[in-house]
């Protein structure tokens, strides 16, 4: 379960080139995630970065359309092995 909701907020990551961003530093954490060109990204609600992951959760549309896959995983154990899997095969 999503600690926050983002859902009204993530279409500002829509936004393209030339055109100014503007939200919580979240947001603009994940804008600049979704730039780098990753293909996935992993995590677990209570890490460091579970606010990243309500993003993400309720960026799935854009996160498809980019072709990025998003596990949220249970614990840090799981969230490592999908790390892993997705370095190594």
């Amino acid at each position: 379960m999503a600690e926050r909701s983002f859902a009204a907020e993530v279409e500002k990551l829509r936004v393209g080139a030339g055109t100014e961003f503007a939200g919580e530093g979240i947001l603009a954490v994940t804008k600049a995630l979704l730039q780098s060109g990753v293909s996935y990204v992993g995590g677990y609600q209570g890490a460091p970065i579970s606010h990243l992951m309500d993003v993400l959760g309720d960026a799935h549309e854009i996160l498809e359309e980019l072709g990025i896959h998003f596990e949220n995983s249970a614990s840090e154990a799981t969230a490592a092995a999908m790390l892993a899997a997705s370095v190594h095969y």
